[in-house]
C-alpha cells in the first residue's frame, strides 16, 4: 500500500527577525499602502488620459458643428456662385488659358466667415458639460454622473483659406473645385488640464467643368491668411 503524503498547510508572512509584532504590523501596512497608493496613482493617470481624450473629441465635434452650421448659412443667404471667385482667361481659339482668382473677394469672404464663426462660437468662448459617466469608457454609464466643465477658446491663430484643384474630367475635358478649408485652433480647458488642439473642417464650395486641356497658369492664386 503506497504511503501517504501529508501535505502541510503553506503560509505566507513576512520573516521579520527581531522585530516586534507591533513593529512588524507597521511595516506591513505600510507595503499594503505603498502599493494601493501605487494603483491609485496609475488610475488616476490612466483617467485623466482617457478622461482627456473623451473631451477632446466632444469639444472637437462641437467646433466641427459650429463651422459647418456657419458655413452652410452663409452659402444659403448670400449668392455664391463659381463665377463669383474665379475669372476665365480664353485664348483666341476658345480655350481656357489661365484660371484668374478674384482675391479682393476671396481675402474680404474669408475674414467673414472667420468673423462669423467666432460670433457663432459665443466671442470664441465656447462651453460645454460632459457627464463623468462619459468619460468612463462604459455603454452603461454614458449620461450619468455629475458633470464635468468644459471651456473652449479660439486662438487668433486661426484662419480660413480658399484652395484650388484641377483634374482630368474625361477627354477633353479639365474639374476645377474650389475648397475651403477652415483651420481653428483652440485650447480646451478641463478643471485638471488645458489641451491644446486644431479643427480642421474642408468644404467644397464650388466647381465647374472646363473643356479643353488643363490650364497652364494659374494668376493670383494662392492661399488666404
Amino acid at each position: 500500500m503506497p504511503r501517504r503524503i501529508r501535505r502541510r498547510p503553506l503560509y505566507l508572512d513576512l520573516h521579520l527577525p527581531g522585530m516586534s509584532r507591533r513593529a512588524r504590523l507597521l511595516v506591513i501596512l505600510t507595503v499594503v499602502l505603498s502599493i494601493i497608493a501605487a494603483v491609485t496613482i496609475r488610475s488616476i493617470a490612466y483617467f485623466r488620459e482617457l478622461s482627456c481624450q473623451m473631451v477632446l473629441s466632444d469639444a472637437t465635434d462641437l467646433m466641427t458643428l459650429c463651422i459647418n452650421d456657419t458655413i452652410s448659412r452663409k452659402f444659403a443667404d448670400e449668392d455664391y456662385d463659381y463665377d463669383y471667385f474665379v475669372d476665365l482667361d480664353y485664348g483666341a481659339d476658345g480655350t481656357v488659358n489661365a484660371v484668374r482668382a478674384n482675391m479682393a473677394r476671396i481675402n474680404a469672404l474669408s475674414s467673414e466667415l472667420l468673423s462669423d464663426i467666432v460670433h457663432a462660437a459665443d466671442g470664441g468662448e465656447l462651453s460645454l458639460s460632459i457627464p463623468i459617466g462619459n468619460v468612463l469608457g462604459s455603454s452603461l454609464l454614458l449620461g450619468k454622473g455629475p458633470e464635468i466643465p468644459v471651456d473652449i477658446t479660439m486662438l487668433s491663430s486661426s484662419h480660413v483659406d480658399f484652395q484650388n484643384e484641377l483634374s482630368d474630367a474625361g477627354i477633353n475635358q479639365t474639374k476645377h473645385q474650389i475648397k475651403l478649408e477652415v483651420v481653428i485652433d483652440i485650447d480646451v480647458i478641463m478643471p485638471w488640464q488645458t489641451v491644446s488642439t486644431q479643427v480642421v473642417s474642408e468644404i467644397l464650395i464650388a466647381e465647374t467643368v472646363i473643356l479643353g486641356d488643363v490650364p497652364e497658369t494659374y494668376l493670383n492664386w494662392g492661399n488666404t491668411n
